[in-house]
């Protein structure tokens, strides 16, 4: 997957549709997205998300480019002009 790297930013889709920004601290699999990721919640944000009983938060996320992506997975941000 062409710009994936360590550090880039992505966006997280949290069940129930919201949107979280991420930052990739590994990838697992280029091919499939398969990365390792920190997400930046808020502390209004619904209980119930799976953590990552390590780093308190989804610790590995698959990519989904779909115009509605499925929950618990990432995507690139949008571009803003």
């Amino acid at each position: 997957m062409k710009g994936l790297g360590i550090g880039r930013i992505i966006h997280f889709q949290l069940p129930g549709g919201e949107v979280r920004p991420a930052i990739v601290t590994r990838v697992i699999d280029r091919i499939i997205g398969r990365v390792g990721l920190h997400v930046f919640l808020d502390p209004v944000d619904p209980p119930g998300i799976p953590y990552d009983e390590l780093i308190g938060q989804p610790g590995v996320a698959d990519y989904d480019g779909q115009e509605t992506p499925r929950e618990m997975t990432w995507h690139w941000p949008p571009r803003v002009d």
